[in-house]
């Protein structure tokens, strides 16, 4: 048995003990959600159909299927017959795909990686390759990947600091999942270092850059009307919140709104407990509250708007950055010509702020105290916002290529002539046959 064996067989062990605790909670999400096709999914049973031998790309959450989605574009735009099939993994991002994927796209909801989810996933959807965006590593998906022959490839790869500072038990399933990875398409040299160092082979890694740079922001950002200016603090993290309201009550900001969305809705009643302001002074926009000239503080606790909030925000704050979280997706507010200011902590987006920095595109404080001192010196200065605003659109515009870049890059196994899928179908029986 060889290492990469040994380490499956302890991740399966290990899953078939948590599996009560999976299913459960699993469970828990689909009468949450009140949604029975989430389980039944997520438990491998398929009822949607594809189209035969489809390019399949996964997309986790909301933030990779913001990345998928002009990728989707920039591949049918070169081969419009393309047959493709998306999965994500959360309710949020099935109501974006809903909403925004072309009308033949089927979207279904990944398995959990319990090997008989995953072989009824091959079975009912026999994909021709696997496109699976930035860092979802599941052994027993990769593993089954490879038995087929189908050809897995990770898309706008990036290493979380979550990731990259991983238990060495969880590096090693790491290491044995990106062994059966075709090719690795990083955002950047520091991403391609760090899924080397993590185990894939330095041949199957190439830089192509970030597909983010080519998001069709503007599709998705009908302006929210509030009845007064507002700041943005977009996608918030646990306990940001009070730091935030604290930086705001000391800055000058002329009666101005803060209206706060959190990256998970869901915190709202921990989030008015945190900030503990009396009711006339916060208003929360799931309860139907109105912004009256008592409001201080507008809590956005619903899905689907941050776009639409920060399209009609007179400045942006990152959220995720004064908590060591890691950062949120900076890029929206870049395409949209926002003032954008943030944190210390963008260790999961650091290149894209080291760019926006060098050019002029947005501001970065190190505490509380600094915070207060840029927004009162921001909102003081309309052309100082708008010259953040400028520099931050321009440098964006000059990579919307990047989807583009990546669909030639992907070519090699994406082909809607079928020469791929009969090429697969052949390494398909030659591994079945090995396998006997």
């Amino acid at each position: 048995m060889t290492s990469a064996d040994a380490s499956l067989a302890r991740y399966r062990l290990l899953l078939g003990l948590l599996t009560p605790l999976l299913l459960g909670y699993t469970l828990w999400q689909a009468l949450r959600e009140r949604s029975w096709r989430y389980l039944r999914e997520r438990c491998g049973l398929y009822r949607t159909a594809a189209a035969p031998s489809p390019v399949w790309l996964h997309a986790a959450s909301v933030g990779e299927l913001n990345a998928a989605l002009p990728l989707i574009a920039a591949l049918r735009a070169r081969q419009p017959q393309l047959p493709l099939l998306l999965t994500t993994a959360t309710a949020s991002s099935a109501a974006l795909a809903a909403r925004r994927l072309p009308a033949d796209v089927p979207h279904v909801f990944l398995p959990l990686d319990w090997r008989g989810a995953v072989r009824r996933f091959f079975d009912h959807y026999r994909p021709r390759c696997a496109l699976i965006m930035e860092t979802e590593l599941w052994p027993n998906l990769f593993a089954a990947s490879a038995a087929r022959a189908i050809p897995l490839i990770i898309v706008n790869g990036r290493l979380s600091l979550r990731t990259r500072n991983a238990p060495r038990w969880l590096c090693r399933q790491y290491r044995c999942a990106l062994g059966r990875v075709d090719a690795v398409l990083a955002r950047s040299e520091a991403d391609r270092a760090g899924f080397i160092a993590l185990g894939a082979a330095a041949a199957r890694v190439q830089v192509v850059g970030n597909i983010k740079f080519s998001a069709d922001v503007q599709a998705a950002s009908a302006n929210i009307s509030l009845p007064r200016p507002y700041v943005l603090a977009a996608s918030t993290r646990d306990g940001e919140e009070a730091l935030l309201l604290q930086a705001w009550q000391q800055a000058e900001h002329g009666g101005r709104l803060l209206v706060i969305v959190p990256r998970h809705p869901r915190r709202v009643q921990e989030i008015l407990r945190d900030l503990a302001l009396p009711p006339p002074h916060i208003a929360v926009r799931s309860r139907g509250q109105d912004v009256t000239a008592q409001t201080r503080v507008y809590l956005a606790d619903t899905f689907g708007e941050l776009t639409g909030f920060m399209a009609g925000a007179e400045l942006v704050f990152m959220g995720g950055s004064l908590v060591p979280r890691g950062g949120q997706n900076v890029l929206e507010a870049a395409h949209l010509g926002k003032a954008l200011v943030f944190g210390p902590h963008m260790d999961n987006f650091a290149d894209e702020c080291r760019l926006l920095l060098e050019h002029g595109g947005a501001v970065q404080v190190e505490d509380v105290r600094a915070l207060s001192t840029v927004f009162t010196a921001l909102l003081a200065q309309p052309e100082h916002r708008a010259a953040l605003g400028t520099a931050a659109q321009q440098l964006v515009e000059r990579r919307r290529d990047m989807a583009t870049r990546y669909a030639v890059a992907l070519e090699e196994w994406c082909h809607q002539d079928g020469t791929a899928a009969t090429n697969i179908d052949t390494r398909r029986r030659d591994a079945e046959a090995q396998s006997r």
